[in-house]
């Protein structure tokens, strides 16, 4: 009798365990989804604002704009280096009349050096825009309204249009974030 006894309550100090571990689990998932969503949900304030540090460059823009909007994507990328769909692709259609015809996307998420890669890869073409010429920037939106990739174009006479000015390129990727592409003609 004395061993049932014992046994009864060695099993319900089993239940009681895990019962608690059950308990603990269902806690430790329910904070956890809540700070997932808060940090990927964002109002459509919030996602205005962000997009607005970006959005005025959309349209026919100078060399020094586009260096100023590079130095716009450094930042952010410096920001927002745990939240990578907050930080947009960039998309490059030749830099200038001279320089090779190429697509660049800048992937993120598996990127084992950002935000260090991306920055540098941005300080790399903030340095080779010239302020003399013309560019044309198109801004392109994820399904959340928040900025997914912004292309870059090079326009030869200061008037963009894309059947004379520029040369066809490489089409854009459309894969997720998934590592680095260069594509040159």
């Amino acid at each position: 009798m004395e061993n049932a006894s014992k046994a009864l309550l060695i099993a319900g100090a089993i239940l009681l365990c895990i019962l608690i571990i059950a308990i603990g689990m269902f806690i430790y998932n329910s904070a956890s989804s809540t700070i997932t969503d808060s940090l990927t949900s964002m109002s459509t304030q919030e996602i205005d604002a962000f997009n607005n540090q970006f959005t005025g460059y959309e349209g026919a823009q100078t060399g020094s704009n586009i260096k100023a909007l590079m130095g716009r994507l450094i930042a952010n990328a410096d920001t927002y280096r745990d939240e990578p769909a907050k930080v947009p692709q960039v998309y490059i259609n030749q830099l200038s009349n001279t320089k090779q015809c190429s697509v660049r996307a800048v992937f993120l998420a598996n990127d084992a050096g950002l935000p260090q890669n991306y920055i540098t890869y941005l300080g790399k073409i903030r340095n080779s825009v010239e302020t003399k010429h013309e560019y044309w920037v198109e801004i392109n939106f994820q399904d959340n309204g928040i900025i997914d990739y912004i292309t870059i174009s090079y326009s030869a006479d200061g008037k963009f249009n894309a059947d004379t000015n520029m040369r066809t390129c490489t089409s854009i990727p459309t894969t997720s974030k998934m590592g680095a592409v260069n594509a040159t003609n």
